[in-house]
C-alpha cells in the first residue's frame, strides 16, 4: 500500500505468530515479551490514542484465542491465514464473508490424506475449518509439499491456493489471504489499514504486509518478506517484535 506523511498514526499492530511473536511449532513462548504486550493492551483500553496489539495467524482459531489472552488482547485477531475473526467481546467467531460460511471443500482434504497422509509423507495440523496446514513427515522434504499436493489434488487444485509459511504448506481456499483478513478486521474495528503495522516473516505474509500502512520483519525473514517489508529488525523473533515495536516508536 502507498504511504502519505497525511497517513493517521499506528493504532494497531499485527503479530503474525509463528516465526514473529515465537520460534515456531513446539517452541517455548517468551512469557516476557507477552507480558510486555499484555502492557501496551491495558494501555490501549484505558486511552485508545495508544496503540493496540493484536494476532495474525494461520494458526486455528483456539490457538489464537489462547495467545490473545496471553497479550490481553481486546481488539479481534485473525486465524486461519485470514479465514475468519476471533472477536474477544462480545465473543465469537466469524468466517471471511467470502467463504460464505462453508469450510474448505471435503473432496480436497479427502484427496490429500490419500495422497500424502495415508503414504506417510505429510501430516495434517489438526483444528481447521477453513483451510488445511501440511507438514512434511521428514522436515527436510518440506519444499517438496508442493508438487505432492498439486499431484494429489489433480483437477481439484484450481478450488485452492496453496501457499508456503517457513515449515509448511497451507491450503487455502481461493480469493482469502491475510490481506483480506486485514481488511475483514478493518471493517470490524474501524480502523484503516493506513493506521495497522504488520509484521510477518514467510511468503503467506506478504498480503498482509502489502495491505497495511506500516510493514516490518524480523531477520529470520523469507528473502521476499524482508524486500517487502519498510523495516527489517536485525534480531530474529521474539527479539525482532522488541525492535521493531521500539523503531516505530511504540516501546518505551
Amino acid at each position: 500500500m502507498s504511504r502519505t506523511a497525511a497517513d493517521p498514526p499506528i493504532a494497531l499492530v499485527l503479530l503474525d505468530i509463528d516465526g514473529v511473536l515465537t520460534a515456531g511449532e513446539g517452541k517455548p513462548l517468551d512469557l516476557d515479551l507477552l507480558a510486555t504486550l499484555a502492557g501496551m493492551n491495558r494501555r490501549a483500553r484505558a486511552d485508545p490514542r495508544r496503540p493496540a496489539v493484536t494476532l495474525c495467524s494461520g494458526r486455528p482459531a483456539p490457538y489464537v484465542e489462547v495467545l490473545q489472552q496471553g497479550i490481553d488482547g481486546h481488539m479481534p485477531a485473525i486465524f486461519e491465514n485470514g479465514a475468519g475473526l476471533y472477536v474477544p467481546q462480545p465473543y465469537g467467531f466469524f468466517p471471511h464473508p467470502r467463504l460464505q460460511g462453508v469450510g474448505l471443500l471435503p473432496e480436497v482434504r479427502t484427496a490429500i490424506e490419500r495422497g500424502l497422509v495415508d503414504r506417510g509423507l505429510a501430516f495434517i495440523q489438526p483444528g481447521k475449518i477453513y483451510s488445511l496446514t501440511l507438514f512434511a513427515t521428514d522436515p527436510s522434504q518440506t519444499r517438496l509439499l508442493r508438487e505432492w499436493t498439486l499431484e494429489a489434488l489433480g483437477p481439484l487444485a484450481k478450488e485452492v491456493q496453496l501457499v508456503y509459511s517457513s515449515s509448511c504448506l497451507n491450503v487455502l481456499p481461493p480469493g482469502v489471504d491475510k490481506g483480506q483478513g486485514a481488511s475483514f478486521l478493518s471493517e470490524r474495528t474501524r480502523i484503516p489499514l493506513q493506521a495497522m503495522l504488520a509484521v510477518g516473516d514467510s511468503d503467506v505474509d506478504l498480503p498482509l504486509l502489502d495491505a497495511v500502512g506500516h510493514s516490518a520483519a524480523p531477520s529470520n525473514a523469507e528473502a521476499g518478506v524482508r524486500n517487502s517489508a519498510d523495516f527489517v529488525a536485525d534480531r530474529p523473533t521474539a527479539d525482532a517484535v522488541r525492535d521493531i515495536l521500539t523503531h516505530y516508536g511504540l516501546l518505551r
